[in-house]
C-alpha cells in the first residue's frame, strides 16, 4: 500500500524526462537496459498507485493507442522469446485501443520487451507481450504515448473519493477523481438497473 504518493509521482516525472533523453542517444546495450528498466518500473509504480487509489479512476481506465501484430502459432514462451518474428505477423499490424491498465499488466508480466527504432537508431517505442496476451498478439506502443501517461499520473492528485457498497456483488466500488468529473461519472453508474448502492463521498 502506498500512503504518500508524491515521491512515487516525482519519480515518474523524473524517469519520463530521462527516457526522452536516452531515446535519442546512439543504440547501445546500456540504452536498451535503461529504457526497459525505467518502463517496467514505471508500469509497477502506475499499478501500485492505482491500487492505492492515488490516481483518478479515469487515468488508468482510459485507452492508449497501440498496434497489434497477430499471433501466427502457439508455443511462444520464455525459452524462445527472442524468436518473436517466427510467432507474430510483423507484416500486418492492426491499429487498436487498449486499456491503460491492461497495458500495464502486460508490461509487468512481459515475456519479451523489444525497442522500436527509426532509421537513425532513435528509440520510438517498444514491443511487448505477456503469457496471456501472446495468444492475441504482440503489442507495439509509441514511447511518446507511454511517457505522456507517466507525466499524466505524476500530476494526478485526486481531490475526491467516492465509495459505494454494491449489494449486488457484495463488495465495495471505489472511484477517485476531481469534482465535477467524478460526480458526473458516478451519477451515470448509479443509474444501473438492479444495482443497490450505499454512497459515501469524501474529499481526499
Amino acid at each position: 500500500m502506498i500512503h504518500e504518493s508524491a515521491p512515487w509521482k516525482a519519480g515518474l516525472a523524473a524517469d519520463a524526462a530521462l527516457l526522452e533523453r536516452w531515446a535519442n542517444k546512439p543504440p547501445s546495450e546500456r540504452r536498451s537496459f535503461l529504457i526497459e528498466r525505467k518502463i517496467l518500473l514505471a508500469a509497477y509504480a502506475l499499478r501500485k498507485l492505482g491500487e492505492a487509489f492515488k490516481l483518478s479512476t479515469v487515468t488508468l481506465a482510459a485507452e492508449i493507442d497501440v498496434k497489434r501484430y497477430a499471433s501466427l502459432k502457439t508455443g511462444y514462451a520464455a525459452i524462445n522469446n527472442l524468436r518473436f518474428e517466427d510467432y507474430f505477423d510483423l507484416e500486418r499490424p492492426v491499429s487498436m485501443h487498449m486499456k491503460r491498465r491492461r497495458l500495464i499488466d502486460v508490461l509487468i508480466h512481459s515475456l519479451v520487451f523489444i525497442e522500436s527504432v527509426d532509421d537513425d537508431g532513435r528509440c520510438t517505442g517498444f514491443l511487448v507481450t505477456s503469457d496471456h496476451e501472446s495468444a492475441r498478439g504482440l503489442i507495439e506502443v509509441q514511447l511518446s504515448d507511454f511517457i505522456a501517461l507517466m507525466r499524466l499520473a505524476a500530476d494526478d492528485f485526486p481531490s475526491a473519493m467516492t465509495t459505494a457498497f454494491n449489494a449486488t456483488k457484495g463488495g465495495w466500488d471505489v472511484w477517485t477523481g476531481h469534482d465535477p468529473e467524478i460526480t458526473k461519472k458516478i451519477s451515470g453508474l448509479l443509474d444501473l438497473a438492479g444495482t443497490s448502492y450505499s454512497i459515501d463521498r469524501e474529499k481526499k
